[in-house]
């Protein structure tokens, strides 16, 4: 189904309103396997599916490129965008963050986003945080995590699809890397390619001793999954973001508003 065209980090990755992955865990990601070489009879559909913008065969050469075809290829289309965050404070006082999202996106003004935090103290007391965001199109609506519903009436007014704005900026912070690898491989029976890179840098003034990146990338751009992981003296840090149900997802009206709001 398709429309017509009409972020400090670590704050943003905890703080996000109405932007959450649930169930992320249980989300079926879709196999990965080596692409075969292709014969001399596929070359010319090999030819048409070349490294996506800012990728060559060897290794991911511009990040800014290949984010912008990002943004371009969700243009238009329906997506189900799952985000991971994890946060682990290492030593004698250890503690850790947990935040999941999942957005449903059926236009730029039509969407659904549901959030859960879980935040364990140096005691091991868990704290759990959810918000919801619902946008019907007209109306946006935000459940907090008491249960009282907040209402914002007329027009919603959203030329461009802000999520896919979002993890645009993620790859452009954290895809920037001194080395990297580029794999032309199968990913549910489609061709995509998959990159490998280590050796970025990250939003902290701590030294970092590991920094790996994996994406898996189709050819027109659309980065199907993105996962980074770096350690530093006192903690380590995990995010990933993969999409689903792209050209397929439709989004209903949640329980939650049907029962917490008054029909007009």
């Amino acid at each position: 189904m398709r429309w017509l065209p009409t972020a400090a980090v670590a704050v943003l990755l905890l703080t996000a309103g109405c932007n959450a992955f649930v169930g992320a865990d249980t989300v079926d990601q879709g196999t990965v396997t080596p692409a075969p070489v292709p014969t001399a009879a596929e070359s010319d559909t090999a030819t048409t599916l070349g490294p996506p913008p800012g990728v060559t065969t060897e290794r991911l050469e511009n990040v800014a490129l290949l984010s912008a075809a990002h943004r371009q290829a969700l243009n238009g289309t329906t997506y189900t965008l799952n985000e991971r965050y994890t946060e682990l404070i290492i030593g004698n006082d250890s503690s850790s963050v947990r935040r999941e999202e999942t957005v449903a996106v059926e236009s730029p003004t039509r969407y659904r986003d549901e959030m859960v935090r879980m935040t364990t103290d140096a005691n091991g007391t868990i704290e759990r945080y959810e918000q919801s965001t619902y946008s019907d199109g007209t109306n946006w609506y935000e459940r907090r995590d008491n249960g009282t519903v907040e209402r914002q009436r007329g027009e919603v007014r959203f030329t461009r699809d802000k999520y896919a704005y979002r993890t645009a900026f993620y790859l452009n912070r954290y895809a920037v890397v001194n080395r990297s690898s580029t794999t032309a491989i199968n990913s549910d029976g489609s061709r995509a390619y998959r990159i490998r890179g280590s050796g970025g840098e990250v939003p902290t003034t701590a030294q970092v001793a590991e920094f790996h990146i994996e994406l898996v990338i189709e050819p027109d751009g659309l980065v199907r999954r993105f996962d980074v992981r770096y350690r530093t003296a006192d903690r380590l840090v995990e995010y990933s973001f993969w999409y689903e149900d792209i050209g397929e997802t439709t989004v209903a009206r949640p329980a939650w508003l049907n029962e917490s709001t008054p029909v007009d």
